[in-house]
């Protein structure tokens, strides 16, 4: 009884100072890079093609309730007669969501918007693989959190016992505490 007032005060006491909790574009694409490792590695010594993602940038609220993801990787494609190299930078857009069980932050109605690579002037011979690079891609962030309270961390773990939802704000994540 005595611990459930203790919550109970406790919760009146940081209503205030937490109702305006949220989640910056910096602190999300913090986690992407320090959190989230995505690799792949297809075929054989002769014939294959590599896919590392090193950098990633996030924009939030740019249109309404989306965020866009912007995935910088290094490619590499093997074959005996021209092996590739090169940077690739995919954009993304999705629908962030709320999982109040996980207290995790997933997307949804993920979208790839726009492909480039450097140099240029492969980009053609990348238009053949783009399509399973990006699949590899889109299913893993689909599948993935893009953020998690921590719930170690006394203040997170609260947050994510109040949190019911997540609005999408320009530059971060609201968290909504009741419905």
């Amino acid at each position: 009884m005595i611990k459930h007032l203790l919550i109970i005060a406790t919760l009146l006491v940081l209503t205030g100072c937490v109702s305006q909790y949220s989640i910056t574009e910096k602190a999300l694409a913090n986690y992407l890079n320090n959190e989230i490792h995505f690799e792949v590695k297809e075929g054989n010594q002769l014939f294959g093609i590599e896919m590392k993602v090193n950098d990633v940038d996030v924009r939030l609220g740019h249109k309404t309730d989306t965020m866009a993801i912007e995935a910088h990787s290094t490619i590499k494609i093997r074959n005996p007669l021209v092996p590739i190299k090169a940077q690739l930078t995919a954009q993304f857009e999705a629908k962030p969501w709320y999982d109040a069980n996980t207290h995790s932050v997933y997307l949804r109605d993920l979208n790839l918007v726009k492909v480039e690579s450097s140099p240029k002037e492969i980009e053609n011979t990348l238009k053949s693989v783009a399509p399973q690079v990006m699949s590899f891609l889109t299913h893993f962030l689909a599948t993935q959190p893009v953020y998690v309270l921590d719930i170690k961390e006394s203040n997170q773990a609260l947050l994510a016992e109040m949190t019911r939802r997540i609005e999408v704000q320009p530059g971060k994540l609201k968290l909504i505490f009741k419905e």
